[in-house]
């Protein structure tokens, strides 16, 4: 069950290229805490988007919220700890504040069509019987093709080898079915 959201897009990569390489690679842990963001991110924009819609699927999303948000603080903070280990307190936070942002908004940037609000309330209700598990919801976040863009690389992985794996137009609402 893919969503519309199965892919980062190709002007994510672009807005994480537009931060400043950092010194330190990201770590295992990192790049999960990364992952999880970018998937809270997806699930949040999809449920603002919905709203406009007139489709209220919020109570999914605080749902997901609820059940994971000891985990989702401490990803959130093995974060911040990335940027300000490699950048000091402002401009780590700086950067942390960027990458947070740009998730969001690559997501913003997309066009909805109001059948993707029942597949994203049924993913965030699946997304909140992780209750807290981290390998559950960076499963759940593979699974629907999200592959975030990391401003300075996993850690042993050439920036090439992750850039390859950002598709360059992933489908847009209502476009062609995923391959499930």
């Amino acid at each position: 069950m893919r969503t519309y959201f199965h892919a980062v897009p190709a002007a994510l990569a672009l807005v994480m290229t537009s931060i400043p390489a950092q010194a330190a690679c990201w770590n295992e842990q990192e790049v999960s805490a990364g992952t999880i963001r970018d998937f809270q991110s997806m699930l949040m924009v999809a449920t603002l988007r919905c709203q406009v819609m007139h489709i209220d699927i919020t109570g999914d999303y605080n749902g997901f919220l609820r059940a994971n948000k000891a985990t989702i603080q401490t990803m959130n903070e093995r974060l911040k700890v990335h940027f300000l280990k490699a950048d000091g307190p402002v401009e780590g936070q700086r950067h942390y504040d960027a990458f947070a942002t740009g998730l969001a908004n690559a997501y913003g940037s997309r066009q909805g069509k109001a059948e993707m609000c029942a597949t994203v309330a049924a993913l965030q209700r699946e997304a909140a019987m992780m209750a807290g598990s981290e390998e559950g919801l960076v499963l759940l976040a593979h699974r629907e093709g999200i592959a975030t863009a990391l401003p300075e690389g996993a850690c042993g992985v050439a920036r090439t080898e992750i850039a390859m794996v950002v598709p360059a137009a992933p489908a847009g609402p209502g476009g062609p079915p995923s391959d499930e």
